[in-house]
C-alpha cells in the first residue's frame, strides 16, 4: 500500500498539537477532530495514518478515575464541577462531530442531485410534468 504524498509529516502534527494546546483553555484538552481539521485532515483518515497520537490524546483526556476517597469525605461541590467539566467537553466534542457530520451530509446531497442532473442528461431522459388543470 503506498502513502498518500498529501498527508503532513509527524512533526507537523506535533506541531499542530502543540499550537491546539496552546490556544486550548484550562479546562479543554485538544480533541483528535480538532487536531485532525487543524491538519486538514478527515477524521478517519488522521485515525488511520497517525494512531500512536490519536492513543496519546486519547490518554491525555481521559477522565481521571473517581478521586474522591471511599468513605465520601469529598466536598461534593468539588465533584459536582468535575462532572459539570466534564459533560461541557463531552457536549462540545459531540457538537463538533454533529457539525461535521451536517457538512458532510450537505456535501453528500449536493453530490448526488449533480449526479442525478448528469445520468439524466447522459440518458437523454426528459421529465414530464404534470398537466395543469385548465
Amino acid at each position: 500500500m503506498t502513502r498518500h504524498t498529501g498527508l503532513p509529516t509527524v512533526e507537523d502534527v506535533h506541531a499542530a498539537l502543540a499550537a491546539l494546546h496552546a490556544d486550548a483553555q484550562t479546562t479543554r484538552a485538544p480533541t483528535v477532530l480538532a487536531l485532525a481539521q487543524r491538519v486538514g485532515l478527515a477524521n478517519t483518515t488522521f485515525r488511520r495514518n497517525f494512531p500512536e497520537i490519536v492513543a496519546q490524546l486519547k490518554s491525555s483526556s481521559a477522565p481521571p478515575s473517581d478521586s474522591r476517597p471511599a468513605n465520601g469525605g469529598g466536598n461534593p461541590a468539588d465533584g459536582l464541577a468535575q462532572e459539570n467539566a466534564r459533560l461541557r467537553h463531552h457536549n462540545r466534542e459531540l457538537s463538533e462531530y454533529l457539525a461535521l457530520a451536517t457538512a458532510e451530509i450537505q456535501r453528500l446531497s449536493l453530490e448526488a442531485h449533480g449526479l442525478r442532473g448528469e445520468l439524466a442528461g447522459l440518458r437523454n431522459v426528459s421529465t414530464i410534468r404534470p398537466r395543469r388543470p385548465r
